[in-house]
């Protein structure tokens, strides 16, 4: 799984725009209060998985927090978790994959 962050902010509101000639234009933008927003997720070769939303910049604390969360998944038969990722550098990431029977499985 590959970790992913991005983020959009307030401040990056043009402050200045095109109108037909001879018309004024008139748009709304936030004005002394700038607001961040970001967006983590992990990437799978499956898809997306487990998207978490700060409202703010991301620090050292939320990054640890949706490190060691579990995410589990809508599956039949769960009967635990296995695995343990490590990161490019050898640190253990503390995340694990639901172990299902295959019974369950397989319809």
């Amino acid at each position: 799984m590959f970790i992913d962050e991005t983020w959009a902010s307030t401040k990056m509101a043009r402050t200045h725009g095109r109108a037909p000639k001879g018309q004024r234009l008139r748009m709304s933008v936030p004005h002394g209060y700038w607001k961040t927003t970001t967006f983590v997720a992990g990437l799978r070769l499956s898809g997306m998985v487990a998207p978490m939303v700060l409202d703010g910049p991301i620090n050292r604390e939320a990054f640890e927090a949706y490190r060691d969360a579990s995410f589990y998944l809508d599956q039949p038969g769960v009967i635990g978790r296995v695995g343990a990722e490590r990161s490019p550098f050898g640190l253990p990431l503390n995340i694990t994959d639901p172990q299902c029977s295959a019974d369950a499985l397989i319809l």
